[in-house]
């Protein structure tokens, strides 16, 4: 920096404290070298379990944080969701979104999901999640007959065809197997919520004999657990902010 330069400065840094200090202020900084680049605000995007919006909303209205006539709650329960939007018209407003998610451990057993593995698969998978049935000795029992898995085919085949082009196959297949035909697991269906009891049917393919795991239960059970927290979590977000907008959709 030349001498003309700095001298320059100098005499505006005097005018300035000379202008500052007959207006009151006491002291000014001044500081050397290159500031700090200027950052847009940060945008908050969470998200968490279902009831992620109301400890949100718990907190910043209790701290007058937040504004329920510039904040909004949208409910999507196909979605399994709930969004609090705070600061609605600002770009880099707020948004909370609450979510049902199925638990880690539901979908490692793929119930209902129609995932067919070996008789030895599923052996291992109950031998390493005993902890989720309702007794150690019923899933160790069950580790032995999958590990000694036996079915007996009865299949009778009926082929018919005539002279005339006319062809008819029919194959009558029936399977016994040394499975259980249901038994009770002890686990959480939404990730974060307390066990439920459930109970699973083991299906078996004909053509390969693998299993998987299917529960008409769990099904319902999906349906009306998610009513039922999304319920409970929109009668507190009403006792804490009443006046926001809950919208469904």
């Amino acid at each position: 920096m030349d001498k003309e330069l700095k001298e320059e400065i100098k005499r505006q840094i005097a005018e300035a404290l000379t202008g500052n200090m007959e207006s009151g202020v006491k002291e000014i900084v001044v500081r050397e070298g290159m500031a700090l680049e200027q950052k847009e605000p940060v945008k908050v995007e969470i998200v968490g379990t279902i009831d992620a919006p109301l400890r949100w909303l718990k907190k910043r209205v209790a701290l007058k944080r937040v504004s329920e006539e510039t904040s909004h709650i949208l409910v999507d329960r196909e979605q399994m969701t709930i969004t609090l939007r705070c600061f609605e018209n600002y770009h880099y407003g707020t948004q909370i979104t609450g979510r049902l998610e199925l638990s880690p451990v539901f979908k490692k057993f793929g119930i209902n999901f129609g995932k067919y593995m070996t008789n030895f698969e599923m052996a291992e998978l109950f031998k390493m999640n005993r902890s989720f049935f309702e007794n150690r000795a019923v899933a160790m029992n069950l580790v032995t007959q999958l590990q000694n898995f036996k079915a007996k085919v009865d299949k009778d085949i009926e082929n018919m065809e005539n002279k005339r082009g006319d062809r008819r196959i029919l194959v009558n297949q029936v399977v016994q197997s040394n499975l259980p035909d249901a038994f009770n697991l002890q686990l959480p269906v939404f990730k974060g919520q307390e066990k439920q009891t459930i109970a699973v049917e083991v299906y078996v393919e004909p053509n390969n004999f693998n299993c998987c795991l299917m529960s008409p239960e769990a099904n319902d059970l999906i349906h009306d657990l998610t009513d039922k927290y999304i319920d409970e979590v929109l009668h507190d977000i009403r006792e804490v902010a009443p006046d926001i907008v809950i919208i469904e959709v």
